[in-house]
């Protein structure tokens, strides 16, 4: 971005004051470096235009067919300082409006946007685009006809959801794809119960347009209270659009990508920098002309930097890459950095140097890791919740690390209900985090433990040899419930629970096979104890 092409601060200040003059019932809004609408400096609120509100971007009012254009006209401002153009709003599509976009930065910290026209009427609104929901849950019986949908529908696919029960759902699908739903719920139908079979379908909208949905149907047919399957329908046209987009105009999607990060280099073929913002010089303490990986890799966590250094050497020859790694930040810890690296080329196909993007995602990092520890863990026990217990056991029985055999053991706990009813249900917390904490402890070497029910708890142990060796993790994990002391209403309680051994050797059962065995197993021992176990002077320390 050379520096002769910007326009002085006074000739900006000029064309903003020019613009607002000009129409004083256009619509103006304030956008931060990122492309997205930034708050309005009181300065700027008070020029007497009409704001435009919402943590949106100029891409939420335009019509998809003019997105290039403004995208152009944003990388136009970026370059010189006031750009503009003729765009179509969503608000009123058939009217022609002209965008400027002028950067008052050294003034207000922000770039203004100004969008006038003689198409605009006083009462125009013009809002951000609307959040709608991305997934609805499908009720169906046994020959796919709608018995329950949720409200999501509507803002999904434009239908009541009372207009919808009693109908096929094989008519909401787009002909085109008719065939693979029927052989997607066919194959649904062989599995046993408690499966699933995803598939990708096109759905018909109440006005005509498709909208994609990957359908989950989750085979419930052999409840005998309540058959059904139950479909839970995520809308991933935008994921759809994107492929497809991708295919069409890969260039144009690459650009777009490209201005998210807030760091950006250029290097030469040899790897040296060419080019780099105020933001990336600062972050990495680089200049023009340094050898890039040697700046990268100076502050690179040294486990990441293999990583690193392959990534930076590979877009060299025309890898594209994406790709996460840590940073050290003298004096404010660790951060996580994504990395886009896009190779550049001539005409001929080679490789003529890369554009490297960086942006800090540490609270991102944190976030997705907060939420895989909620969709993973049980909160009170720490014990993997159901879920990812069933996950577990599915890889361990046919993932690719090929091993002897795996091992469920179901336990049951004796006398909680009596517990949490003398006790109360603190009382009852303290206890199954206890135990939660003894089976942890006496699970060898790559099991996991996790909660499935109320005091349900299974063990899922790989590697195990036979059920001999099963049967003798099940006495340790009862060994050490038996060694755990629990201070419960002025009395030390000794935790015991009904346990249940399953074996399978790898690759031979089903997840929920091993686990309905295991199961069948702890109550057999329940009954066979009758009712020794369910009060709580069993459990009291003599």
């Amino acid at each position: 971005m050379a520096d002769e092409q910007m326009m002085k601060p006074e000739d900006r200040d000029a064309v903003l004051a020019a613009v607002v003059a000009k129409d004083p019932d256009s619509f103006i809004a304030t956008i931060g470096p990122n492309g997205l609408f930034a708050p309005m400096p009181p300065e700027i609120a008070g020029l007497g235009l009409r704001p435009i509100d919402g943590e949106s971007s100029m891409l939420g009012l335009i019509v998809d067919e003019d997105h290039r254009l403004v995208i152009d006209t944003w990388y136009q401002l970026l370059a010189e300082g006031a750009a503009s153009c003729m765009v179509r709003l969503n608000a009123a599509p058939d009217s022609t409006a002209r965008m400027h976009l002028v950067d008052a930065t050294h003034r207000f910290g922000v770039h203004v946007a100004v969008i006038s026209g003689s198409g605009l009427s006083a009462d125009l609104t013009v809002l951000p685009e609307l959040v709608r929901p991305r997934m609805v849950t499908m009720v169906k019986n046994p020959t796919s006809v709608v018995t329950e949908v949720g409200p999501e529908i509507g803002p999904l696919l434009g239908w009541e959801p009372a207009e919808l029960v009693g109908q096929r759902t094989l008519e909401l699908v787009h002909p085109g794809d008719q065939q693979r739903a029927i052989a997607s719920w066919m194959d649904m139908l062989g599995t046993p119960n408690g499966s699933a079979r995803r598939v990708r379908l096109r759905h018909l909208h109440r006005d005509g347009h498709t909208v994609w949905f990957e359908v989950t149907n989750h085979n419930h047919l052999a409840d005998p209270e309540n058959p059904r399957v139950v479909a839970e329908m995520l809308d991933i046209s935008d994921e759809m659009a994107a492929q497809e987009a991708v295919r069409a105009a890969e260039q144009l999607m690459r650009r777009l990508t490209e201005t998210i990060p807030l760091a950006i280099l250029q290097v030469t073929h040899e790897g040296r920098v060419s080019f780099l913002n105020e933001r990336a010089a600062q972050q990495l303490k680089a200049q023009t002309g340094d050898v890039l990986s040697e700046a990268v890799l100076e502050l690179t966590e040294p486990a990441d930097r293999p990583l690193v250094a392959r990534a930076l050497a590979g877009v060299l020859t025309g890898q594209d890459t994406d790709f996460e790694y840590g940073r050290r930040e003298p004096g404010a810890g660790n951060r996580r950095i994504r990395a886009n690296l896009r190779a550049l080329t001539g005409d001929a196909g080679a490789v003529t140097g890369a554009i490297v993007c960086l942006a800090d995602v540490t609270e991102e990092a944190l976030l997705r890791e907060k939420l895989w520890r909620q969709a993973t863990f049980d909160a009170l026990t720490g014990c993997h919740n159901r879920a990812a217990t069933m996950a577990a056991l599915e890889e361990a029985l046919g993932g690719t690390d090929r091993h002897a055999g795996t091992a469920v053991i179901f336990l049951d706990l004796n006398a909680f209900k009596p517990i949490n009813d003398r006790y109360g249900h603190a009382a009852g917390d303290l206890l199954l985090s206890q135990v939660a904490v003894s089976l942890r402890g006496a699970v060898p070497p790559g099991a996991i433990v996790g909660r499935i029910g109320g005091d349900e708890f299974v063990a899922v142990c790989r590697d195990v040899a036979g059920r001999e060796h099963a049967d003798r993790i099940g006495a340790d994990l009862l060994a050490a419930l038996s060694a755990a002391r629990v201070r419960i209403g002025g009395n030390t309680l000794v935790p015991q629970a009904s346990l249940g051994v399953a074996w399978s050797r790898y690759g031979e059962n089903d997840p929920d096979e091993l686990m309905a065995r295991a199961d069948a197993a702890m109550y057999a021992v329940k009954r066979a104890r009758g009712g020794r176990d369910r009060s709580i002077e069993s459990l009291l320390l003599t």
